[in-house]
């Protein structure tokens, strides 16, 4: 299986393809309902926008005429009127600078009084030629004296309009100030357009609102970004602006509606569609929800109960091969269930399956076992001295391994690959293999190269790749000074370690025509001398301890322990 991925159980595969149906219908079903809803929705913010619009206009200009009628009230007072008229008398060209300002500082005083009677951001007092003579009220700082009033669009006796003093955008209502019927000037009720006001009009309109004057959001109840996104698409509306529409603000889309036009000020309200049709879509989705969870487990009941009766024969089946596999016992092979004849067919195959396989991987251990063994054979024949040599190396490996508790494939490995060790001393000529005394430099290094010679031979016989390691590298050393790479400690396999150590005691305790064999203890004490440099020290532990079960009385390995 690539990747090692297991796949789904057939259970679990049908239970998936139900709830993906039912889950799709469901989300199809969601998104319709969701869709209308967000219909029904836009269409009822609408609705309440226009009759927001109807109400606050009536409210605000019911508000607008009680405002001129304080500002009205305020202008009969008798004592600001008399200060106004004695000032206008004696104010001439040659009045006195201090009578001057000790009646603007009376006309100042009276003002004070009249603004503690109501609530405006500035009551401003101007003569006839609409220069500030006072003013009172918390933003009167705005409207020096002597400062122009100017109203944006102002026509007639009475103002309602708009002005911008220093950034700040008011809205005013004036009337005429009046004494005996002769104009002595003008009062003004100033309220600034702010966040207050809009505050304020957000909660008599029930709505989000902004104000909009020259094509500029002059205050909101919006965030930043919304006020900007709002004013650019008023920016990019026909001349007048939309009366109302659907614009997307903060990622929602609002309706909005104009609710009234002083002069160069627009005053909108905008809803949420989006915020107001949550809490409806919500409620909607709680009862779809409980409709669709008990669909769900209706469907999953019915396609559980029908998926069992397809997948419990084939779940025995699938266990009895898994047990099968564990114990690799092709004796104990499945009966048939007698669930169906399908599975009982797939059962009965199988079974011949397995049969012939098994036949053929014991025909196909068997020759590969005996080729190796022959190539051992045919290497050792070439040297009397030798004979049997690899056959002894592997059966002191494979002891090695089972004492360092190596798992049996390991083992196997080890097995052959001991068999297999000095293959590449096929290629070494007779006159250096077979020479009777010591070799020279030159010819040692002509046998230093059979390991990788062997290595190559091994590459050309894909069956064979596993035990290339331990030809390869089975004279390498943990010192880093064996050969053919000169690989340090870990960096060899343990399996050829074992092999090194297994190949260096045969060699000391088997005769050659130049030297006589070595005692078993001697040849034993040789390699604890150089364990942790020249051999693995637990190899050479572990061949100390399973000697005396592999050796016989007169010390040569016996080559039973081969097959035990």
């Amino acid at each position: 299986m690539s990747g090692g991925r297991r796949p789904p159980r057939l259970l679990v595969k049908t239970l998936a393809v139900t709830f993906a149906t039912v889950a799709v219908l469901l989300i199809g079903v969601f998104v319709l309902v969701t869709a209308s809803v967000r219909d029904q929705v836009r269409q009822s913010v609408s609705t309440n926008l226009e009759a927001g619009q109807r109400v606050f206009a009536a409210i605000e200009a019911r508000r607008q005429r009680e405002l001129g009628e304080q500002v009205a009230a305020l202008a009969e007072s008798p004592r600001l009127k008399a200060a106004v008229d004695t000032y206008a008398a004696e104010s001439g060209a040659n009045a006195d600078p201090a009578v001057r300002e000790q009646w603007l500082t009376t006309i100042a005083r009276q003002l004070e009084e009249v603004a503690a009677r109501i609530d405006s951001d500035a009551i401003v007092l101007t003569d006839v030629r609409h220069r500030t003579l006072a003013s009172a009220g918390r933003l009167a700082s705005l409207w020096p004296r002597d400062r122009e009033v100017v109203i944006a669009g102002a026509e007639g006796d009475r103002v309602d309009g708009v002005a911008r003093v220093d950034g700040t955008v008011f809205r005013i209502v004036s009337v005429p100030f009046d004494l005996d019927g002769v104009r002595i000037g003008a009062l003004y009720l100033a309220t600034a357009l702010d966040r207050r006001y809009a505050d304020d009009l957000a909660a008599l309109a029930g709505a989000q609102t902004a104000i909009v004057s020259d094509g500029q959001v002059v205050t909101s109840t919006l965030s930043p970004e919304s006020a900007r996104a709002f004013e650019s698409a008023l920016a990019a509306a026909p001349a007048g602006g939309p009366a109302a529409g659907i614009i997307t603000l903060d990622d929602e889309s609002h309706a909005f509606r104009r609710l009234v036009n002083v002069n160069k000020a627009t005053f909108y309200a905008l809803t949420s569609i989006d915020s107001s049709s949550r809490a409806a879509t919500r409620t909607a989705i709680q009862r779809l929800s409980l409709i669709a969870g008990g669909a769900t487990l209706l469907a999953l009941a019915a396609s559980f109960w029908l998926a069992r009766m397809i997948t419990e024969p084939i779940g025995q089946l699938s266990t009895s091969l898994k047990r099968m596999a564990a114990s690799r016992d092709a004796a104990n092979l499945p009966a048939p269930s007698g669930s169906s004849l399908e599975i009982d067919e797939l059962t009965d195959t199988f079974n011949a399956l397995i049969t012939s396989v098994t036949a053929a991987e014991d025909q196909t251990q068997g020759a590969y076992t005996g080729a190796i063994r022959a190539l051992a054979m045919a290497l050792d024949a070439r040297d009397p001295y030798t004979a049997g040599h690899s056959e002894r190396v592997s059966v002191l490996s494979v002891a090695i391994g089972r004492s360092l508790r190596l798992r049996d494939e390991e083992i196997e490995v080890i097995r052959l690959g001991a068999l297999l060790h000095d293959i590449g001393k096929i290629g070494v000529p007779d006159a250096v293999l077979l020479k009777p005394t010591a070799l020279t430099p030159a010819e040692f290094d002509i046998i230093k190269q059979h390991p990788g010679a062997g290595a190559r031979i091994l590459q050309s016989v894909p069956f064979l790749a596993p035990h290339i390691p331990i030809v390869e590298l089975h004279h390498e050393r943990p010192d880093g000074r064996g050969y053919p790479h000169g690989l340090r400690g870990d960096e060899i396999p343990i399996a050829a370690h074992i092999v090194h150590v297994a190949d260096a005691y045969d060699a000391m305790t088997t005769a050659r025509a130049y030297r006589s064999a070595r005692h078993p203890t001697a040849a034993l004490q040789e390699l604890w001398h150089f364990a942790g440099t020249a051999f693995h020290a637990e190899a050479v532990g572990a061949l100390a301890t399973v000697l005396p079960g592999v050796i016989s009385d007169t010390g040569e390995v016996v080559l039973e322990h081969m097959h035990a």
